[in-house]
């Protein structure tokens, strides 16, 4: 059975090989033939990288559908309505479609992944050999030191997966970590939200999260009518993931199991206007869970600018991270060698 965590470490794995072959510019002089080589290479990396997440994710996806059916029909026996009463089978023309097009969506970002990933190590690939060209006939630097220059330059950040609209790149295993969890979560809302509709209940409800975004406190803690035939619910027109990472869901609101107290409760909750109504604390909080989140992307990304200046000299990711919030000898000394080595390449 296929993992979020084992989607998400194939594209940490391929970034790794596809800096690799940048990096093994540094070995000699590049002819033609051997850059042709380099971008075959390359090509068959991210080949393989697609067909492995491509089945990896529709394993994914397939298991978190039928989790999130499972899911509903254990809710609804918890609310209280008797297992043998239950439909709990997954009829194909339902299921297997939904979870199919929940696939489709996923791969396409696969795909767009891919050809990111492609353009930017081959890109790398074609700047290394041309700055070190120039830079050995400008300059008079050697052939080898220009093209380890270059390649430290240009290895300082993870292969790009996608450039946001404002033009940042993303790094691959970033942005396929909020791809794999958004359609996990979209998998397993669908496949709850079927069987439920399945089973003759047109009411549910969305999971209250008292540590959430802007964006998830408008949605969550209300129950909601799916078909909108019931007025006295809004109608369910934005379901969860509100977005990559979301952890909200989904659970079948059974009205003749609730008392009349709780009845009057939901509904006058669920009709709240639309608007974040967060308490201070929980925003204050949240807002120190994303800068915890910001800090380990942040020591993620030196670790990246300093595998490439000193490849042989950086540790793997977790003991840096280590060495780092110790503050150790071994990591001041680590930072002094990156800096005078960057100084180097800057000054040049």
């Amino acid at each position: 059975m296929a993992t979020a965590e084992q989607v998400i470490a194939l594209y940490a794995r391929a970034d790794e090989r596809l800096r690799a072959l940048v990096q093994s510019l540094e070995e000699g002089s590049v002819s033609r033939r051997r850059k042709e080589e380099l971008l075959r290479q390359i090509e068959a990396i991210i080949a393989e990288l697609t067909g492995q997440a491509g089945q990896q994710m529709a394993s994914l996806i397939g298991d978190e559908y039928r989790s999130g059916a499972a899911a509903a029909v254990e809710q609804m026996v918890t609310a209280g309505l008797a297992a043998d009463a239950i439909d709990d089978t997954l009829k194909p023309l339902i299921h297997q479609h939904a979870a199919q097009a929940i696939m489709d969506e996923a791969f396409y970002s696969i795909l767009e992944a891919s050809d990111h990933m492609s353009a930017d190590a081959k890109r790398r690939i074609e700047d290394a050999v041309r700055i070190a060209n120039e830079r050995s006939l400008l300059e008079g630097v050697s052939r080898r030191q220009a093209t380890r220059d270059a390649v430290a330059q240009l290895n300082q950040q993870g292969i790009t997966g996608m450039i946001a609209k404002n033009g940042a790149r993303i790094p691959a295993d970033k942005y396929m970590a909020g791809v794999v969890h958004y359609h996990q979560r979209k998998a397993h809302v669908t496949g709850a939200e079927n069987m439920i509709t399945q089973n003759g209940i047109d009411l549910v409800y969305v999971n209250y999260v008292g540590i959430t975004c802007e964006l998830c406190a408008k949605h969550q803690g209300r129950v909601y009518s799916i078909s909108g035939r019931d007025p006295r619910f809004p109608k369910l027109e934005v379901r969860p993931p509100y977005h990559s990472h979301c952890v909200h869901s989904i659970s079948a609101w059974i009205e003749e199991y609730t008392p009349a107290d709780e009845v009057e409760r939901m509904i006058q909750q669920s009709n709240r206007p639309f608007v974040d109504n967060r308490t201070e604390a929980n925003i204050r909080r949240y807002e120190r869970i994303q800068r915890e989140k910001s800090r380990k992307n942040e020591t993620r990304k030196q670790w990246i600018r300093y595998k490439a200046v000193l490849p042989n000299d950086t540790p793997s990711l977790k003991q840096f991270a280590s060495m780092k919030a110790r503050n150790t000898k071994s990591y001041r000394e680590l930072q002094e060698a990156y800096r005078q080595v960057n100084a180097k390449l800057m000054s040049e």
